[in-house]
C-alpha cells in the first residue's frame, strides 16, 4: 500500500511539474506581445489581449501620455494656468485620430531571450516636418491680419493650436521609419513591460512626429 502511495504521489507530482512547465510558456510570443502593446496603446485595438498579454489595462498609460503631451505643450506656449487644456487635449485627439488613418509599423525580435527580449518596432509616423512652412505661413498671415496675437499669449497659442489642428489632418505618412524598443520581461503567464511610461511615450512620439526621442 505504501509503495502505491509513494507511486501514486510520484505520478501526481510530475503531473503537477509538467502542468506548470507548460503554464510558463502559455505567454504570447514576445513580437505578438509588441504588436498588441501598439494596437492597444496607439490605435485603442486588442485591448482584451492587452490585459491578457500585460495583466492590466493600458488606460493608465493612455491617459499619461495624453497629460504628458497637455502639460509639456501648454509649458511650451507659455500658458500654465491649465487655461488651453482642454484645447490642447482636442489637438492630441486629431494627432490621435490621424495617426490610426494613416501611420503604419512593423516589428522584429532583436533578442530572442525567453525571460528578457527585446522587440524593435519599426515605425512611419506623421511626416509634420513637411507642412512646417505651410504652419508657419499660416501663422504669420494671422498675425498680419490681427497683430495682438504677436503679443498676447492666449491668442497666440490659440493661432498656434488652430494651426496644427488644420494642418494634421492633410499629414502623410513619413517615408523614413523610426525606431522603438520594448524591452519585455517574463511576468509567470503574461509579459512585463521594462518603463512603460517611456515606451509608450516614445511610442506616441514617433507616430504624431515621424521622429525618435
Amino acid at each position: 500500500m505504501k509503495k502505491k502511495l509513494v507511486l501514486m504521489f510520484g505520478v501526481v507530482l510530475t503531473a503537477a511539474i509538467t502542468l506548470n512547465a507548460c503554464g510558463s510558456s502559455n505567454a504570447v510570443e514576445p513580437k505578438e506581445a509588441a504588436d498588441i502593446a501598439v494596437n492597444t496603446i496607439i490605435f485603442n485595438k486588442d485591448v482584451e489581449k492587452y490585459k491578457n498579454t500585460f495583466g492590466k489595462s493600458a488606460t493608465a498609460l493612455q491617459k499619461n501620455n495624453k497629460d504628458t503631451f497637455t502639460k509639456r505643450l501648454a509649458a511650451n506656449l507659455e500658458i500654465t494656468d491649465g487655461s488651453m487644456n482642454d484645447e490642447i487635449g482636442s489637438l492630441y485627439d486629431v494627432y490621435t485620430k490621424r495617426a490610426k488613418e494613416v501611420a503604419k509599423y512593423t516589428s522584429k525580435v532583436t533578442k530572442d531571450d525567453k525571460k528578457n527580449p527585446t522587440v524593435e518596432i519599426s515605425i512611419n509616423g506623421l511626416d509634420m516636418a513637411s507642412l512646417q512652412a505651410e504652419r508657419l505661413a499660416a501663422f504669420n498671415a494671422e498675425v498680419k491680419a490681427d497683430p495682438s496675437i504677436e503679443k498676447d499669449k492666449n491668442k497666440s497659442a490659440e493661432a498656434i493650436i488652430d494651426g496644427y489642428k488644420t494642418a494634421i489632418p492633410k499629414a502623410n505618412v513619413s517615408k523614413k521609419a523610426v525606431q522603438v524598443q520594448l524591452n519585455l520581461e517574463a511576468n509567470e503567464e503574461q509579459w512585463k513591460m521594462k518603463d512603460d511610461e517611456t515606451f509608450a511615450n516614445n511610442l506616441y512620439r514617433a507616430f504624431f512626429t515621424g521622429t525618435a526621442q
